[in-house]
């Protein structure tokens, strides 16, 4: 984990599993290099965004829907880094009108624990994101979703903190909306093996959220939540 943040920092900031943690796991197979750009898509409070800058140098745009630009240019700025990262306030799904970055602009890309909000569709990917990428630009995506899927309906001790729009699925189900890309290679789509430490981390921090969270992974058991982590390259 990157030194530079802090454990109260990080407690303060997250917003589930822990997301350097899962970053951590793919981040490598971006193969990046100083003053390469980046695309943290959908980077919540920026965690990963500031991980990413100071352990590998590149410049980071730090985009989200859900956190206003303003509050993660703040925390860049604390810690100096907000020549580096650029924080931007965008809805992913509005990318193909609003152009706000130039074609082939990214070396790389990465989304942790959000695709599931947005990215669960076969045109997606090639419609959103492709043409702001690179030829040869490397893809990183770790997504929360289910071990087997639910063939007979959500089970009952889980319904009471199933919420509708979820988009969890299986690692297959992701190999399979993937593959459907036009563009996109992939190297490895396979389940994280960092699922039970990353919960943990925020399961033990104050957020209400993660305090609410108690009682479903205490009813969960192990048994049926997973993160799926997919890497690959653009090819166009």
């Amino acid at each position: 984990m990157n030194m530079m943040i802090s454990e109260a920092f990080l407690n303060d900031n997250m917003m589930g599993p822990n997301a350097l943690m899962l970053a951590d796991e793919v981040a490598g197979s971006l193969n990046l290099k100083p003053g390469m750009r980046v695309l943290d898509l959908a980077c919540g409070t920026g965690l990963t965004s500031l991980h990413l800058a100071c352990r590998y140098g590149v410049d980071v745009v730090a985009m989200d829907l859900w956190i206003a630009a303003e509050d993660n240019r703040q925390r860049f700025t604390q810690f100096g880094l907000e020549k580096q990262i650029t924080a931007l306030h965008q809805d992913v799904n509005d990318l193909p009108r609003d152009r706000p970055f130039p074609e082939d602009h990214f070396d790389a890309l990465i989304s942790i624990d959000a695709w599931h909000y947005f990215g669960a569709s076969s045109p997606f990917f090639d419609t959103n994101l492709v043409p702001f990428l690179k030829p040869g630009a490397r893809v990183a995506v770790v997504v929360p979703g289910l071990k087997a899927p639910f063939t007979d309906g959500v089970p009952p001790e889980m319904a009471p903190y199933w919420q509708s729009g979820m988009n969890f699925f299986t690692v297959d189900w992701w190999r399979q909306l993937w593959q459907q890309s036009a563009f996109l290679r992939m190297d490895l789509c396979a389940e994280s093996e960092v699922t039970d430490a990353a919960w943990q981390s925020w399961l033990g921090c104050n957020h209400p959220f993660a305090i609410r969270d108690r009682g479903m992974m205490a009813a969960e058991a192990g048994r049926y939540f997973n993160f799926t982590r997919m890497t690959g390259w653009i090819d166009k």
